[in-house]
């Protein structure tokens, strides 16, 4: 039998280590798609965040593994991480709790216990190679990154092939794949290791070709389209769909609307496909869109000059298309974020009469929104935005949404500086609460431009017919007569409830009057409204005053979605989590104090060794730092890049590939680790200050792909993050400490959970510069405690 420390031993497992990343990686993207098709983006962020910590578990549990799987822990854990990829995607989509109203208070466990055991298994493969080869950290760290790099670049094909479920099963033949190169090396004949990978690769086939592999969509408040199948009088079908590393876009039709199809992303945010010829011909069918939809409203007193050209984002299924072209629009530019939902209105131009391919005075564009606005420097009489929400992740995270940079004071300030004299920003939004954090933006982005709060409300009005209100931002400040006349059609056409103002009209209350059927005191505007444009009220008053979280929203802190006051919902349960944490990473330095703290077994190393608490603060310390320092950056650089495809694999691959290589180039390092530790985290740190108060400086200097100067800006921080981890591991080995490894990085792994977090919770409440920030101080710390350790030596 080989010698399993031998050379042989270590190329099998320096061969299969990358395979394995690769899957873990790949898996996460992958499972991240597939809950953001089940469930709201803030679930997708709980499963994916506990099912990481699996990693850091599977670590901290390799000691009882060792006793268990006598000998194979690396091809055995290797072997059922793969295995369970494929058990709990098949699990996932076919337990019948996604719409059992009896699991909706508890499913979401479920999902997270399917989802955690691949990775727990996979953490435990993994710290086991890095205890096995502690000495090699460098070129084990530096494979393990680099399969990863390769694990984003191949999600998105997968993706984009082969849909979300073979996709996993893909994934997990290439971690059946490094588990069976172990075993090889290994030479143990030991039946459940190769049933295990057997068992994947043919339960692949089976799955693959004998079931449906359709992720279905859950009960779920925020998912339209669940709603709408399941609605009798909808008769609804699902007659197309397209799955891609965006997401999974449908395409449904209903026998009740035989003249319209919906087109869902993640199942949620239905957007409208009209069928156009019919359209045009029905006068009712018109009449009703001119007189119940809002975006509608400003036509009906816009001049022929006002109308040359129109810039809609987030075009969807085209109803706003429509829309511009019925109120006279010469020229239209529609931009929409998704490929997929573009491709599809284009497939049935049948149906809407080619309202993305035959219309001559009609052109789209598939990018951000936002992003394509910064990129050009056109004027338009018209900026319309029509409810443009998936209320879907498109981060690896599954938090940040795909609208984010839509809604915040940049924004506005950006659709101002791109309006015409008499331009004006149309929104239609889905309640009030939506009215009053856009009347927040508005007022904050006029204040810029030193207009007092009363004079900015002269360029506002805001409509209302019950549902969908809108609101209308001019560049210029409406006159008394033009507003007087939209006033009186605001209220022929029953556009007069809700959140209705106008500026110039005073307001007109109505005393409760048996006679008149009022039983309680009504107002013709909305009485907040009127108060700020006649000084009585200003916004900071305003914003401390509401039941609701409406504060204005910036491109540092970009969740206009988020209206509770304090943490969105899971984020409660993750502070908790993070206390926890805190307190647990607190007990060694408490208990390992005191003359009886070797009686808990895992608090002897600190008693014995007290170096192990600085290796404790320094593990913990890189995984916090790491994530927080991605999370932020990433989600900064989102708005330079735009597409959200693009964000993720540019900027994943860019730091992943740049720590590789700087991981690899450190076996280099001989001598004095602790030094080149310190410096590297002091480089780190350096380099983080400079990106987060020069990055808006960069990329506006540069006439270059914004993609270009993120990948150049990434690879080098990428570089230097990839010393700290593989030479703490090597100090670890230098100070005969090496056992330990597994449990250190367990630790790590749960830090970069908690750094992820931390990072999100940063940033709603005070913004990502300050996630920024913190991840650059948690390097420095690194560096002081690398020069402790070397002292304590």
């Amino acid at each position: 039998m080989k010698n399993e420390n031998g050379q042989s031993y270590f190329r099998a497992v320096a061969f299969a280590i990358p395979l394995i990343s690769f899957s873990v990686l790949s898996f996460e993207i992958i499972l991240t798609r597939i809950f953001s098709i089940m469930l709201s983006y803030h679930f997708v962020f709980a499963v994916i965040s506990f099912a990481l910590l699996g990693l850091g578990i599977g670590g901290m549990s390799l000691k009882l593994w060792r006793r268990i799987s006598r000998g194979t822990e690396i091809s055995g854990a290797a072997a059922l991480f793969a295995l369970l990829i494929s058990v709990s995607v098949f699990a996932i989509i076919n337990l019948p709790i996604y719409e059992n109203s009896f699991f909706v208070d508890f499913r979401l466990w479920i999902y997270i216990a399917l989802s955690t055991l691949p990775f727990f298994f996979a953490g435990l493969a993994l710290a086991a190679i890095f205890e096995k080869f502690a000495g090699k950290s460098s070129v084990l760290y530096g494979l393990d990154l680099i399969g990863a790099t390769l694990g984003v670049l191949a999600s998105v094909f997968l993706l984009n092939t082969f849909g979300g479920v073979k996709s996993a099963f893909i994934v997990a033949v290439v971690a059946a794949l490094g588990a069976m190169v172990i075993s090889l090396a290994e030479n143990f004949k030991s039946l459940l290791k190769y049933a295990g990978i057997a068992l994947v690769l043919i339960f692949f086939v089976f799955f693959a070709n004998r079931f449906s592999t359709r992720v279905p969509v859950a009960m779920d408040f925020n998912k339209d389209m669940y709603r709408m199948l399941k609605n009798p009088g909808e008769k609804a079908e699902i007659i197309d769909s397209k799955w891609s590393a965006f997401g999974r876009t449908d395409l449904v039709r209903s026998s009740a609307t035989p003249n319209e199809m919906i087109l869902f992303v993640d199942g949620a945010a239905g957007t409208v496909m009209y069928n156009l010829d019919s359209l045009l011909s029905n006068d009712k069918q018109q009449m009703h869109l001119r007189n119940h939809f809002g975006l509608f409203f400003p036509f009906y007193s816009l001049k022929e000059s006002e109308k040359d050209n129109a810039l809609i984002i987030g075009a969807g299924g085209g109803r706003d298309v429509v829309v511009a072209l019925l109120g006279g629009v010469k020229k239209i530019t529609a931009v929409e974020v998704n490929p997929d939902l573009v491709d599809l209105v284009k497939k049935y131009e049948k149906f809407n009469g080619g309202i993305y391919t035959k219309k001559p005075n009609v052109q789209v564009v598939v990018q951000e929104g936002r992003n394509y606005l910064r990129s050009i420097h056109k004027k338009y009489d018209l900026i319309m935005l029509s409810i443009p929400i998936t209320k879907s992740s498109r981060s690896m995270e599954g938090f940040a949404l795909t609208e984010n940079f839509l809604f915040t004071v940049e924004a506005i300030q950006d659709y101002l500086d791109h309006l015409t004299t008499e331009g004006r920003i149309v929104i239609v939004a889905h309640n009030g609460a939506e009215i009053y954090r856009l009347i927040s933006l508005a007022l904050t982005a006029f204040e810029k431009k030193n207009i007092s709060q009363p004079d900015a409300m002269k360029h506002i009005y805001t409509i209302g017919s019950g549902m969908m209100p809108t609101i209308v931002i001019k560049n210029q400040p409406f006159d008394s007569l033009t507003s007087e006349a939209r006033h009186v059609i605001s209220h022929r056409l029953g556009f007069d409830k809700g959140n209705l103002f106008f500026p110039f009209i005073p307001q007109l209350t109505i005393q409760p009057s048996e006679r008149l059927g009022i039983d309680s005191e009504w107002r013709m505007f909305d009485q907040i409204l009127v108060y700020i444009s006649e000084g009585k009220l200003n916004l900071d008053q305003l914003v401390q005053g509401a039941p609701l979280d409406i504060k204005p929203t910036t491109d540092d802190s970009p969740f206009f979605y988020k209206f509770e006051q304090g943490l969105p919902k899971p984020f409660g349960i993750f502070s908790a989590f993070i206390v926890i944490v805190l307190m647990l990473l607190a007990v060694p330095f408490v208990a390992a104090s005191k003359p009886d703290g070797t009686r808990l077994a895992f608090l002897e190393p600190f008693v014995r060794f007290p170096q192990m608490k600085i290796f404790l603060l320094l593990f913990f310390s890189l995984g916090t730092g790491f994530m927080m320092i991605e999370i932020a950056l990433f989600q900064k650089l989102t708005l330079y890049i735009g597409q959200p495809i693009f964000t993720l694999t540019v900027l994943l691959t860019s730091l992943l590939l740049g720590t590789g290589f700087g991981s690899l180039s450190s076996s280099l390092i001989k001598k004095r680790l602790a030094i080149v530790l310190s410096i590297a985290s002091v480089l780190v740190s350096a380099t983080i200050l400079v990106y987060g108060i020069f990055l808006s400086n960069i990329f506006a200097a540069s006439a270059a792909d914004p993609k270009i100067i993120a990948a150049a800006l990434l690879f080098p921080l990428g570089f230097l993050s990839g010393y700290p981890f593989p030479l703490s591991v090597r100090l670890l080995k230098q100070q005969q400490l090496e056992k330990y490894t597994g449990w250190m990085w367990g630790v790590n792994g749960i830090a970069s959970v908690t750094g992820s977090i931390l990072a999100m919770i940063i940033g709603i409440k005070i913004g990502f510069a300050y996630a920024l920030l913190s991840g650059a101080l948690l390097y420095a710390i690194i560096a002081a405690l690398s020069l402790s350790l070397k002292r304590s030596r």
